[in-house]
């Protein structure tokens, strides 16, 4: 009978601490995502476990090469990617789509550089989905410019979330000042 009471007690205990731990790891995420939403972006980069997707779902990279040798490289390193699902030109960029929908990677392709960055992306679950797959991506199109001379330089952007239709996912895209 001891068992079984010391059982139902450690049973209640565990549920309390799990409670406690869970809406601690939540509070943060919300603070994190709150402060991105009120133009504090800074501060959501220093505010906890999204920290590092944030910095990486913003990382830029710019080449200094002619739009099609760019052009041929990034599509040639983002399809060997196993999560790149398309990779499409459109008007004056290449249109990177990885797990089939977010994020959403753009590489304008301008006559004297081509920038390339995460252009919209899906908040779930406290954090910014893709994110390590982006910066898996842009790390070897930087490493892959370096082995063929192209000059690589690395910078970020800002997001903001849109406003969601009732049920659909949260959506960040970049903030144009």
């Amino acid at each position: 009978m001891g068992k079984i009471i010391f059982f139902v007690v450690l049973v209640i205990l565990a549920s309390f601490v799990w409670y406690f731990v869970k809406s601690k790891v939540s509070n943060a995420h919300q603070q994190v995502r709150d402060r991105a939403v009120d133009g504090n972006f800074g501060r959501a980069l220093t505010a906890g476990p999204a920290t590092k997707h944030l910095s990486m779902m913003g990382r830029t990279l710019t080449l200094g090469a002619d739009p099609q040798r760019a052009g041929e490289l990034i599509t040639h390193v983002a399809t060997s990617d196993a999560r790149v699902t398309d990779v499409r030109p459109e008007q004056g960029s290449l249109v990177i789509q990885i797990d089939g929908s977010y994020p959403l990677v753009r590489a304008q392709l301008l006559p004297d550089r081509t920038v390339v960055g995460v252009e919209a992306m899906t908040w779930e679950m406290g954090f910014p989905q893709g994110a390590s797959v982006w910066d898996r991506i842009a790390t070897a199109i930087g490493q892959a410019a370096a082995h063929q001379g192209i000059p690589v330089g690395e910078g970020s952007r800002e997001f903001a979330k849109q406003e969601p239709a009732v049920g659909e996912q949260e959506i960040w895209t970049v903030r144009v000042a």
